[in-house]
């Protein structure tokens, strides 16, 4: 006797919706013929409840968690915290600088990329300017900054394969952009220890 196919994802998701409507091995093997899925035991479907039933109860205790009030507020102020360092990495008007968009004029002004107030100036000078932001951040709060930054590499994914220090000094203005919407928006991408506890 042949070894039966595994189940492919249709069948599992047939056989898991059977027993989320409450019937019982037999049904669900009658259930299955009216279908083109491969002949079952009543064994195999016994195998697929116990796995369903230990799935299940894994992710009532996360859905639980996720929707625990307590938790939610916790995220939420989490959330609040992080974009408040990310405002605060953009302080003295950093996110107000905007990208030159003017086509070149061949004068002194086209090594400008930027404008901050009101003054034109090089993405190196933007560079130091952030870099002198992060750094004075990092060294008053270097555990805050560290949970922080662990969510801003699933935001910015250049961060983790060049590091930060390499984004800030070549993309300091897309690095900006990112902060930007982190601050306005008060979500984020990936986890830190924060998250995980």
């Amino acid at each position: 006797m042949g070894k039966q196919p595994g189940a492919s994802p249709e069948e599992l998701e047939f056989i898991f919706e059977c027993f989320l409507r409450r019937l019982s091995d037999g049904e669900v093997l009658e259930e299955m013929q009216d279908h083109p899925f491969p002949l079952r035991s009543v064994r195999f479907i016994r195998d697929r409840r116990r796995e369903f039933n230990a799935a299940r109860k894994v992710l009532e205790i996360q859905v639980q968690k996720e929707f625990d009030p307590i938790i939610v507020k916790r995220k939420e102020e989490h959330f609040e915290h992080l974009a408040d360092i990310a405002d605060k990495l953009l302080a003295r008007n950093l996110d107000k600088v905007i990208q030159k968009t003017s086509p070149p004029r061949g004068d002194q002004f086209d090594m400008f990329e930027y404008f901050w107030k009101g003054i034109g100036i090089t993405r190196e000078h933007l560079s130091d300017i952030l870099g002198e932001h992060v750094d004075a951040f990092f060294d008053a709060n270097d555990v805050d900054f560290e949970y922080f930054l662990s969510h801003l590499k699933a935001e910015y994914p250049e961060i983790e394969s060049k590091g930060l220090d390499r984004v800030v000094k070549e993309n300091p203005y897309e690095l900006i952009e990112t902060l930007r919407i982190l601050a306005r928006r008060k979500t984020f991408k990936g986890t830190c220890p924060v998250c995980e506890d």
